[in-house]
């Protein structure tokens, strides 16, 4: 080993007395796109005459100019933009550089592939589920790579039921300012299931969008199970909480049968019952529950059963016997808190601090602060350290005396006894190991920079540290040092620029390189920082920065109000690029619950690029990889002091070469890269990458409700009733193209619908310079504080009979009479069940439930009239806290039912679930619902 070092520092000391050489370096994607803007970077060293420098692009038996220009000067730093051609055939092109001068030649060409790069176009439908006889609203938006606004020609775009049968199409449609709308209506009776939306592009590919088709009844609350993430096989007893909350935030009135299971696991030769605990609970005031549970009944510390417990929770709503159900999973870990090495590099630097992270967390992966570590090197205790409030320790490591060509990180949290008894699961701490490579640097010298452990949030402007430590050789009679930067992002070269550091005091120091956090950089941004070291070493270093995925468009999206009335106005206000034009969707929360949609974010679309990023040299089957321009060192002995010496390749860990590779980025350069390799032998494999512990406008018709107010003669006062009849119920509300003006801005009043729900709402933009943005979704809650829902299946059958449930709440503060009116109709009969008579008194946050039996007596289409109105005599709410409201409440619910008919009889009494009732297999199923509730 001395010897070789010996014999290294000799040759470097006879490289750096002679002249310094011209060195060049000319940088370009190994993947170019075509019809996008791609950049090179060229730079030259050492330049002591005036040169013709040529670069170029072969493909297909024809060239593409990037660069003819003289050069004169010691130094040269530019980077060009250039477009490639499309590809036609084979991607393989190739990048040629040439330079002539009166005694300079030099000449390199590096093959690079050509991809094709189309738009992109995604599909949005108004929402992910469908009843028959529904209308499918859809979008098809098309934005190039850099998210602006594309006019595209779809010569086919295709609806496909379940089976794959085309069932309707549209013929070479155009967009406008890139967005179609189109509309589909499904039949009376449709396929139930899958259906798929195929948009056909003139290029050959396709976009493929599903959405389903099915008989269902919205659900009117959302039941929400909160329990541990994990428990340790210590854990005494853990807490498990079931809320059920209606769409419009209120809490829901009912009970909960929960369940807690442990399974017993698959493998071994006897089978045993799963290990289990149910509880049933009337949900509180505030709709929930919360039951301790004891983990002796899990036998947590038992093996044999699966590692986690399943949690299951149904909620049935009080009167009408809805049920819904939920689910959690809680892990069984032996894991009594865990260390983790994050933000680690792969190698060290001599000369430069390794710096690293070490994260403690529990075994809810929550971080436990003021608890010490202890950090081992090679298995020698470096220090003990305390976590900070985010459980995190940061650390570094002193390089500047290392030569190992390896060194492992260990830390330890807490030892743990070793003690392994068969059946049963002892806990323990894990500690973490982590190996780091010596960086290979032909001349000693190295440039690091400083990793950033947070994702980079669009907006921010951020200082880089670059470390540098150079060897003295060749620099004795420079007081400056030049480096560069690129960044690459999406496989493209995107920033570049110099920094000049003052190095007459020391070799050895920092500097900082600007970044502007924005979408150019994101999602994702690999900077690379170099310099040439006079003994002809490309000395350099590469950083991938997350960035926060973000548009240029900036879009806004508000209500004017927060909460409001069915049938009032609401403003909608649109902020955006000036000019915009924006997609508008609200949707009832309660469709989501059903069905969760695929919803369009940032994340969505960032997803749909065809680079986030660019890495290795591989591309669609071939591969890029040049073979080395360094020879490789002859295997011929040497002769030493009496002695023979052979050559043996040795893995040096990473090399700057792998950093190009790693980018995905082309080099063409006369200066050294690659660490040796002996003539004959195989490069190995760096052990560390195989260690685990390594790295790790269409309008919505609208049909409002009619919102009055009346005076009305009781107890012979008069008082001000408000009167809403409610009977438009879209799951859909807005669905409109809305261009903005040449300030970014929109304000659109809508009518809030009739549902009493939650609306979600959203909106995405284009404009021709600022690209595509998109909204976080806003939300505005229809409500009244009185008001009578109804409960019904999606269909019955003609002359079957079936339980109509109606609700009346108060949300008022004091306890009311009340009184309600099913609107008699020769469609069907009723006959009211429960409770007898059809007033009463309702409590503030309370219920009352109404149960009729109908019979229908016609096909088609049934409309049931519900009315509930405030009274004014409160004598039956005695001994409870009532008063005269002093504006009274008359809700009037008008809503549809599909009566369909059956050529057999088969009685349906009652069922157990609320949507369907099953037959004999090979016959049809319909709706009813289950009994009466008795709470």
């Amino acid at each position: 080993m001395w010897l070789r070092f010996f014999m290294s520092t000799l040759l470097l000391h006879l490289t750096a007395a002679s002249p310094p050489e011209l060195q060049y370096s000319l940088m370009v994607p190994s993947v170019l796109q075509s019809n996008s803007p791609d950049q090179a970077c060229i730079q030259i060293h050492n330049l002591n005459e005036s040169v013709s420098m040529s670069i170029a692009l072969e493909y297909s038996n024809a060239n593409t100019t990037i660069l003819e220009q003289s050069v004169k000067g010691n130094y040269f730093f530019k980077c060009i933009r250039f477009m490639a051609p499309r590809a036609t055939a084979s991607p393989l092109a190739f990048v040629t550089f040439s330079a002539k001068g009166a005694t300079v030649r030099l000449a390199e060409r590096r093959s690079v592939a050509i991809q094709n790069v189309e738009s992109i176009v995604f599909v949005q439908t108004d929402k992910p589920i469908y009843k028959p006889r529904q209308t499918v609203l859809l979008r098809v938006v098309a934005i190039d790579t850099q998210f602006k606004p594309v006019q595209e020609m779809y010569p086919l775009i295709t609806i496909q039921d379940p089976q794959g049968n085309r069932i309707f199409q549209w013929l070479n449609v155009t967009s406008r300012k890139a967005i179609v709308q189109l509309t589909f209506q499904l039949i009376e009776e449709p396929m139930l299931g899958s259906y798929q939306i195929i948009v056909g592009k003139k290029s050959g590919t396709s976009i493929h969008y599903s959405f389903t088709v099915d008989e269902y009844v919205l659900p009117k609350f959302e039941v929400m199970v909160h329990a541990p993430k994990s428990v340790t096989v210590l854990t005494p007893d853990f807490t498990v909480k079931v809320c059920g909350v209606y769409t419009y935030g209120q809490p829901v009135e009912g009970r909960v049968q929960l369940s807690v299971c442990r399974d017993f696991s698959l493998y071994g030769s006897c089978k045993r019952d799963p290990l289990c605990q149910s509880v049933t609970k009337a949900m509180g005031k505030d709709g929930c529950i919360s039951h301790v549970f004891s983990s002796k009944i899990f036998e947590l510390n038992r093996a044999g059963y699966q590692m986690s417990l399943v949690v299951e929770a149904i909620v049935t709503e009080k009167g009408t016997g809805v049920r819904l159900t939920g689910s959690a999973y809680i892990t069984v870990t032996q894991v009594l808190g865990s260390v983790r090495f994050e933000n680690m590099d792969q190698s060290y630097k001599r000369g430069i601090p390794y710096f690293g992270q070490i994260k403690l967390v529990n075994e809810d992966d929550l971080p436990i602060a003021n608890e010490v570590v202890q950090l081992l090197l090679n298995d020698k205790n470096v220090g003990n350290y305390t976590t900070d409030g985010n459980g995190t320790i940061e650390f570094s490591v002193d390089t500047s005396e290392m030569f190992n060509p390896q060194f492992s990180l260990r830390a330890i949290y807490k030892t743990s006894d070793i003690c392994n008894i068969v059946g049963w699961l002892v806990p323990f701490y894990p500690e973490a190991y982590y190996y780091v490579q010596r960086f290979y640097s032909r001349t000693n010298s190295f440039v690091k920079i400083k990793l950033e452990p947070e994702r980079l949030r669009c907006g921010q402007k951020r200082s880089i540290t670059v470390y540098y430590v150079l060897n003295k050789k060749g620099y004795e009679k420079l007081t400056q040092v030049k480096f560069y930067y690129v960044v690459m992002v999406k496989g493209k070269i995107v920033l570049s620029g110099q920094k000049h550091v003052n190095t007459s005091r020391a070799l050895k120091g920092t500097f900082s390189i600007p970044l502007a956090v924005s979408e150019k950089i994101a999602p994702a941004a690999r900077m690379l920082v170099y310099t040439v070291h006079p003994s002809k070493e490309l000395v350099a270093d590469s950083a991938r920065f997350q960035i926060e995925k973000c548009f240029k468009n900036k879009v806004r999206l508000q209500f004017s109000v927060k909460q409001g009335l069915p049938a009032s106005n609401v403003s909608l206000h649109v902020e955006a690029a000036a000019n915009s034009q924006c997609a508008l969707l609200a949707v009832d929360e309660s469709v989501l619950l059903l069905k969760p949609e695929q919803e369009l974010s940032a994340e969505t679309v960032y997803n749909l690029l065809p680079f986030q990023d660019l890495s290795g040299y591989h591309f669609s089957g071939l591969n890029l990889e040049d073979d080395s321009k360094e020879p490789c060192v002859p295997a011929d002995n040497i002769f030493y002091n009496g002695l023979y010496y052979m050559p043996v390749s040795s893995d040096f860990g990473p090399d700057v070469y792998l950093y190009f590779k790693e980018m995905g980025m082309k080099v063409l350069t006369n200066s050294h890269l690659r660490q040796p390799v002996v003539c004959g032998s195989v490069r190995p494999t760096p052990d560390f990458l195989s260690r685990p512990g390594f790295g790790e406008s269409l309008s919505t018709p609208m049909a409002t409700a009619k919102l009055s107010e009346t005076v009305s003669a009781d107890d012979s006062q008069d008082r001000i009733i408000t009167e809403i009849i409610r009977k438009y119920f879209p799951e859909t509300w807005i669905w409109d193209l809305v261009l903005l003006n040449s300030i970014g801005e929109a304000n659109i009043v809508f009518t809030i619908p009739d549902t009493i729900t939650k609306w979600k709402a959203s909106v995405f933009c284009l404009e021709k310079k600022a690209g595509f943005g998109i909204s976080a979704p806003t939300f505005l809650s229809a409500f009244q504080p009185f008001f009578v829902d109804m409960t019904l299946p999606f269909s019955i059958i003609r002359g079957e009979d079936f339980l109509l449930r109606a609700n009346i709440f108060n949300y008022l503060d004091k306890c009311i009479m009340v009184s309600i009116l099913l609107a008699s109709s020769q469609d069907y009969q009723a006959q009211l069940l429960s409770p007898e008579g059809d007033d009463g008194c309702v409590c503030a946050n309370e219920r009352k439930t109404y149960v009729w039996n109908i019979i229908s007596k016609k096909l088609g289409d049934v409309i049931f009239s519900v009315t509930a109105e405030t009274k004014q005599n409160a004598s039956k709410c005695e001994n409870r806290t009532s008063g005269r409201p002093e504006a009274g409440w008359k809700d009037t619910l008008i809503r549809t039912l599909l009566v369909e008919e059956i050529s057999w009889a088969r009685p349906c009494r009652t069922c157990s679930s609320s949507s369907r009732c099953p037959l004999a297999a090979g016959s049809r199923t319909w709706s009813c619902l289950p009994p009466i509730s008795t709470f």
